[in-house]
């Protein structure tokens, strides 16, 4: 009998060649892809799905499902005589889809929406083995969480300005902007 462990551990180590793969031909070849899709339209307002493939954005996809492979692995062995793993897998996979949500948005707000997914899943996963521990450090997760929120509600406040929430349409002006530069040097700092 195939256990779930191994059925997600093969699929993710497929697939992480796969997009490591794709990600060296989209490199080679100096190519990528940005695909829109209207999900509402209301009036003269629409919200639309932004979604970025490019060769790095592939390949921190393929480190992801990598890495969230050999966890899977791992746990198949280690959490043996849990009767939660399959709780514990799905976990794993809502943590690397949110990822993945992550990693390919150009745009801020579904970058917040794939950052809150991330704190949300973490929280559930740091506790969860329900001591007080646990609770405890799933309490700082949580915390931390607000941190990078609080910091992509400021860049969403700051985009406004600029009429959109596609920060790729505009990293070429930032890149010449003055203060932009100064700001960035003052955080390396």
């Amino acid at each position: 009998i195939l256990s779930i462990c191994l059925i997600f551990f093969v699929l993710f180590l497929v697939m992480s060649v796969s997009l490591f793969l794709m990600s060296m031909n989209f490199m080679i070849m100096d190519y990528s892809l940005i695909l829109e899709y209207e999900l509402v339209s209301l009036n003269s307002s629409s919200l639309i799905m932004t979604i970025l493939l490019d060769w790095m954005s592939l390949l921190f996809m393929s480190f992801v499902l990598f890495i969230s492979s050999m966890v899977i692995n791992y746990s198949d062995e280690y959490m043996s005589g849990d009767l939660n793993i399959k709780r514990f897998i799905l976990l794993v996979i809502m943590f690397v889809l949110s990822m993945m949500f992550l990693i390919i948005s150009p745009n801020l707000i579904s970058i917040l929406l794939g950052w809150d997914g991330l704190g949300l899943v973490s929280y559930c996963l740091v506790i969860y083995y329900q001591n007080v521990k646990s609770f405890n450090a799933g309490m700082l997760t949580a915390l931390s969480n607000r941190i990078g929120d609080v910091a992509l509600l400021m860049a969403i406040a700051w985009m406004m300005n600029y009429g959109s929430w596609n920060y790729v349409f505009y990293l070429e002006m930032m890149k010449n902007d003055f203060s932009m530069s100064f700001i960035t040097y003052l955080v390396l700092l």
